[in-house]
Order: C-alpha cells, then structure tokens, then sequence
C-alpha cells in the first residue's frame, strides 16, 4: 500500500533584479522578445534597460522566483508611452513565463510593484495595455483613456496608491 503523500510548494520569492544581475539576459529576452521586436527596438537596448535597474531609484525592476527559477518580472520607470510624457511613473513589462500563467504570480508582482512605488515616494502609477485591462481592474486600477500603441489599440489605465499598501518581500502566489 503506499503512504500518502504531502507535496508543498516554496512560496514565490520576489527579489530586486538589482541583487540578481544574472538574471538580466531572462528579463533582456522576454521583454524583448514579447514587445522590444514589434516596436523596432533591439536587443542591446532592451538590456542596457535592465543593466541599469536598482533598488533606490528608478528604473527598478522586480523578477519572480520559483525555486530557484525565474517565472515572471515587473518594473518601474519613468515613462513607458511616449504619447503622455507628462505622466509618470509608469508600471511597465509585466511577463509572467506562460508555465507558470494563472497562479496568481501577475497580481502579486503588481502589488509588490506598488509597495516599492510607494517606498520611493510615487502616490500615482499609470500603464498602457492592450489585452490585460481585466488584470489590472482586479487589481484596482482605472482606465482612464484609450490609447493607441505600438502593439495595437489599448487602455491607459492608473492607480492612486495607498499608503496601507502591505507586503512581505516573499510572498505566495495563489
């Protein structure tokens, strides 16, 4: 007869893509490869990018880990849509690795991202996207205008951060 077995799972570690610079070619290669070739950028540029994140300033740039893999990755920066450049800061490149879509990996990079925005003094983020909008009305963001971007039509959307923002630096994805 075989004894029943109990697997658990480490949570999602979140880390400063600062503190994991050998990670900079996964970051480099899905952000280039999901947005920098449709919008005439190059690869170089999409890592100089990364090159330059940290963790008291921006760019910064956030990766999720699991198990020693990375499965997903989020930053801040300045300005991410060149149609308002009087808006800033921006959430930008939010990817999550198609294997590990749908565990709530997305939604936990995003309110960490907001918790580090806050800690850096930012009270308002904005983004564009073109086919995440449900995502980001979940995690209580508005749209504030349709947009035209280099990918297609889109949303501009923002949030008001609140200071009641809590969040441990690992954390678990549900």
């Amino acid at each position: 007869m075989a004894a029943n077995r109990t697997y658990t799972r480490s949570p999602i570690v979140i880390e400063y893509l600062e503190s994991c610079r050998d990670m900079i070619p996964v970051c480099t290669s899905w952000t280039f490869g999901q947005w920098g070739c449709q919008a005439g950028g190059t690869f170089e540029e999409t890592k100089r990018e990364f090159e330059v994140a940290a963790i008291s300033s921006l760019p910064l740039t956030l990766i999720a880990i699991d198990e020693g893999i990375p499965v997903g990755m989020i930053s801040l920066a300045e300005c991410d849509f060149k149609g308002r450049p009087d808006l800033s800061p921006w959430l930008k490149s939010l990817y999550v690795h198609p294997f590990h879509r749908n565990k709530g990996i997305a939604s936990l990079l995003i309110k960490r991202l907001e918790h580090e925005a806050l800690r850096l003094g930012c009270g308002t983020l904005y983004l564009t996207t073109e086919d995440a909008k449900g995502l980001y009305i979940k995690n209580g963001w508005l749209e504030i205008d349709c947009v035209r971007t280099p990918y297609g039509d889109g949303s501009l959307m923002k949030k008001i951060l609140s200071a009641n923002v809590g969040l441990n630096h690992t954390s678990r994805a549900t």
